[in-house]
Order: structure tokens, then C-alpha cells, then sequence
């Protein structure tokens, strides 16, 4: 009977031990000494610059964009080719109305050919393609967008919740993401928000506390297509623990179960 409770305590704690997942759904650790990037302030005031694998929506009006003020006025002889041209330019785009930046940086538009818009804001990239449409169209009015802007929101909360958050605005800032997001829920941490971001000088870890009213400034940094933000879930150590022994002590009952049934039969 020694034997028998011998080898039913080894291995409860094997059991314990190999099963044991407190805390292993935890991404993205640092170390307590790690020193993240400072968020400063220019990174409030940074403006969302086209990227590749963007995809662009894409209008173009003649005339300063006239039609747009008074598009049920007189279908003046001008007004009628203005409108033509832009059925032109949407016309021979084959995706719709969405221009892809490929990954040589080049975007291909109608009758201009392949453009670099790469690291342009929007309002630069309208009056680059302003310039080089005033050779073809008279004053032409350019409106442009990025349809594909999003950031990569993990929660880190026991299950293991993620979300992809479309950027539906220019300059979406960390306050409006997570609001979009339905916030903070109470197993994870205000405290630890990591936002990592490819630049052109590497990857770059900034670290928010919005816990205090201090943290206004940071949560107040303006998000840019393909950010990670990580919400630190806090350190429930009670609750896992309970649970992974919950599971080993489940193991560990079918286990003597099934070995009280053959005792019986060989008595």
C-alpha cells in the first residue's frame, strides 16, 4: 500500500510540474531593468506617412475641385470635361479604386505611370500628384487616403484576445485605439502598455502608463500603420495555480480510479 501511495504521490508532482502554465500565455517579456524607448513629444504631433503594402484611394477633380461644391450647378461645356476625367482616372485603375504601394515603394497610376509615395504624409503626396497632373488637367484637385492603416492590439488576458483595429482616422491616437478596442478589462494592466514600432533606425519599444493622470501625454501618441500594442495582463499567480492543480488532480483521480478497478478484479 506504501508502494501504491509512493507512486501516486510521484506522480502528482511530475504531473504538477510538466503541466505546470502559470502565466505562460505572457508575451513580450522585459526585463525590470529594461530601458524602453522615451515617448516624447513629437511623437504626438507625427502625421500618418504612406508605407508599403498601403493601399490608396484615389480621386482626382479638375478645377480646384469645383464639382465637389456645386455638382448639381450648370453642366457647363468645362464642367462636363471634368467630370469626364474623372471617370477616366477611375476608370483605368483594374483594382477599383484602390492603388497598391508594391514593395520596390512604387505606386502605378493612370497615364503618369509608377510613382514613389513612400514615407509622404497625405497632404504631401496630394500636392506631389497635384504637380504632375497639372501637365494633363486644368488646376486638378487631388483626394487622397490610405485604406489599410491598422495596428495589431494584443490584450494579454488569460484568453488570449487579439484584435486587429482599423486606423479610421488620419492621426488616431493610443486613448482612441483602446477606446475603440472597449478599453482596459480589469485582468489586464494600465500600468504597462507596449508599443512596438519599425522605424527606419530599427524597432523601437516605448512603454505607457496610463494608470496616473500623467500618462495623458503618452496616451495622447499618435498610432502609424502596424504598430503592436501590448497590454500587460496582470500577475494572477492564485488563480493558475488553482487551476493547474485542478488539472493534475483531475489526471491524477482517473489514473487511481482505473487502478482501484483492477484491484477489485484481481481480487
Amino acid at each position: 500500500m506504501k508502494f501504491v501511495f509512493k507512486t501516486i504521490l510521484i506522480i502528482i508532482c511530475l504531473s504538477f510540474f510538466f503541466s505546470c502554465t502559470i502565466n505562460s500565455n505572457r508575451m513580450l517579456r522585459t526585463p525590470k531593468d529594461y530601458e524602453f524607448d522615451k515617448i516624447e513629444a513629437r511623437l504626438n504631433n507625427i502625421e500618418y506617412k504612406i508605407d508599403i503594402n498601403d493601399q490608396l484611394t484615389f480621386q482626382l477633380y479638375t478645377n480646384n475641385g469645383f464639382q465637389l461644391i456645386d455638382r448639381f450647378g450648370s453642366n457647363t461645356g468645362t464642367e462636363i470635361q471634368s467630370i469626364r476625367s474623372v471617370q477616366i482616372i477611375n476608370a483605368t485603375n483594374g483594382n477599383g479604386s484602390l492603388y497598391l504601394v508594391r514593395q520596390d515603394s512604387l505606386v502605378e497610376f493612370p497615364i503618369i505611370g509608377d510613382l514613389n509615395l513612400v514615407g509622404k504624409t497625405i497632404k504631401e503626396a496630394e500636392t506631389y500628384l497635384e504637380n504632375i497632373f497639372s501637365e494633363f488637367y486644368v488646376d486638378p484637385f487631388i483626394v487622397l487616403g490610405v485604406s489599410t492603416k491598422r495596428i495589431f492590439l494584443f490584450n494579454g488576458a488569460s484568453g488570449g484576445e487579439a484584435r486587429v483595429v482599423n486606423l479610421l482616422y488620419n492621426n488616431m491616437t493610443l486613448f482612441e485605439v483602446l477606446a475603440s478596442a472597449g478599453g482596459i478589462s480589469s485582468s489586464n494592466s494600465s500600468k504597462s502598455i507596449k508599443i512596438i514600432r519599425k522605424t527606419d533606425n530599427g524597432i523601437k519599444i516605448f512603454n505607457a502608463d496610463l494608470s496616473k493622470i500623467d500618462g495623458i501625454s503618452q496616451g495622447n501618441m499618435i498610432m502609424q500603420s502596424h504598430d503592436i500594442v501590448y497590454i500587460t495582463p496582470n500577475f494572477n499567480l492564485g488563480s493558475e495555480i488553482i487551476q493547474d492543480i485542478n488539472s493534475v488532480f483531475s489526471f491524477v483521480s482517473s489514473i487511481t480510479l482505473v487502478w482501484l478497478t483492477i484491484s477489485q478484479i484481481n481480487l
